[in-house]
């Protein structure tokens, strides 16, 4: 460890409001060159939030997203199990390029907008069900995760009620550290997936998996194991990340009831505002992990082969070398697009379109339909739970 230990930050920084990431990234930023950080086992790290330095470390080759390394950085216990399996997101080479080949060519913003009907007529079904309740009503859980799992079964022709269930347990599961629920509820999960993987290669259906399932046998592949792997971590992606956009995004419009007007007068700029939204609550700020795999210099720092790199979107969405005013929600921003909430390079997230096309319906459908939602409590309050691995929201009281 370096000189000065003692004031090495604790990593990961718990965000002080769910919708806008780590107030300590600006100071890391404001360096100019990486910060050393201590992860849960003391074990040191290196966390670069420049937009450039981010960008630059995604596409290069020298910074490995190999899980198995020794030295790639996990900042919880929970997610040590996750060095055993590796997966498409934790993996480089000519495996992760078989893999993502595979099913790339089923995230297309085409296909994607195909399933536009269908995630409407979620959307339009919970916010019924919403408008019978009495109020306030957790918005969290009965509109954002309902909507997440929703979309992703439906995009995958996998039963909805089942994935939302078993998406619910294992996240109740996790913020409550119940690792052994978590691992059971994970198997069971598992199960129910290898059988519908199965029906699909029986009975083909017109879905993504029906045809990922079919690419995935003329392959020649004997069993369906690193498949069920594989579309584990798409359902999960599809999940928690979208589910806490959805919650974290309305929370930040209703905070924000400038851009929402401007929204009201202007529908036709709700595809940009998803973008800035995106880039504005940089949800899934902890998904890019990195280990040299040499030397290699960045912002005058000299990062070792071996040693853990964390590249935060949350801290390169908020620079303002790229980002004007930055902490400045403005659903007008030109520059919005090029956001890092999707990563970049050749692990740029698959569900990118998926996601856009589901908040732009989430959102709009809810402000059009209960135009007078607010938050039923100050927004101070509006917090996520201590051991979520994301900046979930699961207590979101709205009224109308």
């Amino acid at each position: 460890m370096a000189d000065g230990d003692i004031e090495t930050p604790d990593f990961p920084i718990r965000r002080g409001c769910p919708f806008k990431p780590p107030v300590e990234y600006d100071a890391f930023r404001a360096t100019g060159a990486p910060t050393q950080v201590r992860l849960y086992n003391g074990t040191p790290a290196w966390v670069v939030t420049g937009f450039e330095d981010v960008r630059t470390i995604l596409s290069d080759e020298r910074f490995s997203s190999d899980i198995t390394n020794p030295g790639y950085p996990i900042f919880s216990q929970a997610l040590e199990p996750m060095r055993r399996t590796p997966t498409l997101v934790t993996m480089d080479g000519a495996e992760h390029t078989r893999l993502r080949r595979m099913v790339i060519s089923e995230f297309t913003m085409r296909r994607m907008n195909t399933l536009r009907p269908q995630i409407q007529q979620v959307a339009d079904r919970l916010i019924d069900r919403m408008l019978e309740q009495e109020q306030p009503v957790n918005l969290a859980e009965a509109y954002s995760f309902p909507l997440a799992g929703c979309v992703i079964g439906s995009l995958l022709g996998l039963d909805l009620d089942a994935i939302e269930g078993f998406m619910s347990d294992a996240r109740k599961a996790t913020v409550v550290q119940d690792f052994a629920e978590f691992i059971r509820i994970q198997l069971a999960f598992r199960e129910y997936l290898l059988g519908g993987i199965e029906e699909k290669h029986r009975n083909p259906a017109d879905d993504v998996l029906s045809t990922i399932v079919a690419k995935y046998k003329q392959a020649g592949a004997e069993t369906f194991d690193e498949l069920v792997s594989l579309i584990l971590v798409i359902v999960g992606a599809g999940y928690g990340p979208t589910a806490s956009m959805i919650s974290n995004g309305v929370t930040a419009l209703l905070a924000h009831p400038d851009q929402l007007a401007i929204l009201g007068e202007e529908p036709a700029l709700w595809p940009e505002a998803v973008d800035e939204v995106l880039r504005f609550v940089s949800v899934s700020d902890l998904s890019a992990m990195r280990v040299a795999v040499e030397d290699v210099e960045v912002g005058g720092q000299l990062i070792r082969a071996g040693e853990g790199v964390i590249v935060p979107n949350g801290g390169a969405n908020h620079d303002p070398a790229a980002f004007k005013n930055p902490d400045t929600l403005d659903v007008r921003r030109a520059e919005a697009r090029q956001h890092l909430a999707f990563g970049h390079g050749i692990h740029q997230c698959l569900g990118g379109n998926l996601t856009r096309v589901e908040l732009e319906i989430g959102y709009r459908t809810l402000f059009e339909r209960i135009p007078t939602l607010r938050l039923a409590v100050p927004v101070e309050e509006i917090q996520s739970p201590e051991n979520a691995q994301l900046p979930e929201i699961h207590d979101l009281p709205v009224a109308w």
